[in-house]
């Protein structure tokens, strides 16, 4: 009777998920991209995504890491999984965060997850310039996700994240909800998600002026049948289609006639759409290994420099089992200054349960 009543309420949960996908986008068409606050809610929370591109939310493989970007991928066969994910960013920024699943029937798969991020030591001093000491900076955020399959073809789910913000003596904390649903025929090779993330609220602001970095997030995988390939397109920031800036220390173009200053090029239609899209592939060459390759766009856009634009942009990974653990390990070159690295440890504490 239960489990009638809860596939009722899922079933009816139908529209109201609808309006409230639709209500966030028209919400989110006056944000502006960079001006958000509690930017590390958008940092790629696992070493697998960061090798395919810094975003990810279509593939339906049981990887419980992908959960935290997309918790409608929670399920049962996760139930015990536990993920240990540490990234070191750039400069002396490291984040990171833990994951417990845990299955419980005819309810659906909850995930309880601790997201932090370290951004390194700095001088403090007072308005003459004079050294008073030191402070830290730090973000942290507790995160329950839950996930549950509708039918045999789509799945919903929700994170709901509380977050702290701590720089000396500053201190700011809110609310945030992730929903998203999830596409996946059983041994179908395709797949498809949408997410909403970070709506919510901020309690203690450090004035008036933050918000949430809202977003919308779509994408597609797909694995040919007959070769070990699976690609994945992930369109983000759909709130906002032009995301396009002029950078003041652009080198300037001036008229060969006049010599008279140019204005500054209009983005094109090219221009615009790359911002929104991340390319991942992984060639899957058994269960117990892949390898796996990106190109964010919009990063490479951001922090080429004109003369020499290197790998900015490009990110690639490994992944493989030892016996009743997971491994991935993957490198992003986000600036020709130097590259991000990033590990991740997934085990099932069923698995080392006695089968007798």
């Amino acid at each position: 009777m239960k489990a009638i009543k809860i596939d009722f309420i899922l079933k009816k949960c139908k529209g109201f998920v609808l309006i409230a996908f639709l209500f966030a986008f028209f919400s989110g068409q006056a944000q502006l991209g960079g001006s958000n606050s509690y930017q590390f809610l958008d940092l790629a929370n696992s070493s697998r995504i960061q090798g395919l591109g810094g975003s990810n939310i279509s593939l339906y493989d049981g990887d419980v890491n992908l959960t935290l970007s997309n918790p409608s991928l929670l399920d049962s066969l996760q139930s015990g999984s536990i993920s240990l994910n540490y990234m070191n960013y750039v400069g002396d920024i490291n984040y990171g965060f833990s994951s417990f699943t845990y299955h419980i029937n005819n309810i659906g798969t909850f995930n309880a997850a601790l997201m932090y991020a370290n951004y390194g030591k700095f001088t403090k001093a007072d308005e003459t310039g004079e050294k008073t000491g030191s402070f830290v900076a730090n973000d942290i955020a507790a995160i329950v996700g839950f996930g549950r399959r509708i039918d045999s073809m789509f799945s919903v789910g929700a994170n709901l994240k509380f977050f702290n913000s701590i720089y000396d003596v500053y201190n700011s904390n809110g609310l945030a909800l992730d929903l998203a649903a999830n596409y996946h025929k059983p041994n179908s090779l395709f797949g498809a998600s949408i997410v909403l993330k970070n709506m919510g609220m901020v309690f203690s602001k450090y004035n008036e002026k933050e918000k949430l970095p809202f977003e919308i997030q779509a994408g597609i995988s797909q694995k040919l049948k007959h070769a070990p390939f699976r690609f994945s397109l992930t369109f983000t920031n759909l709130q906002q289609w032009d995301l396009t800036y002029d950078d003041p220390n652009a080198p300037k173009e001036f008229d060969p006639e006049t010599f008279e200053p140019l204005p500054p090029k209009e983005p094109n239609f090219f221009d615009k759409a790359a911002g929104h899209i991340v390319i991942g592939t992984e060639f899957v060459l058994s269960k117990n290994f892949n390898i796996q390759l990106g190109y964010n766009l919009r990063r490479r856009q951001e922090l080429k420099f004109a003369e020499k634009r290197g790998m900015v942009g490009f990110s690639g990974g490994i992944g493989f089992k030892i016996k009743k653990f997971n491994l991935n390990y993957s490198l992003a070159s986000y600036h020709l200054a130097g590259n991000s690295h990033s590990f991740s440890i997934t085990t099932n504490i069923n698995s080392f349960r006695s089968k007798n």
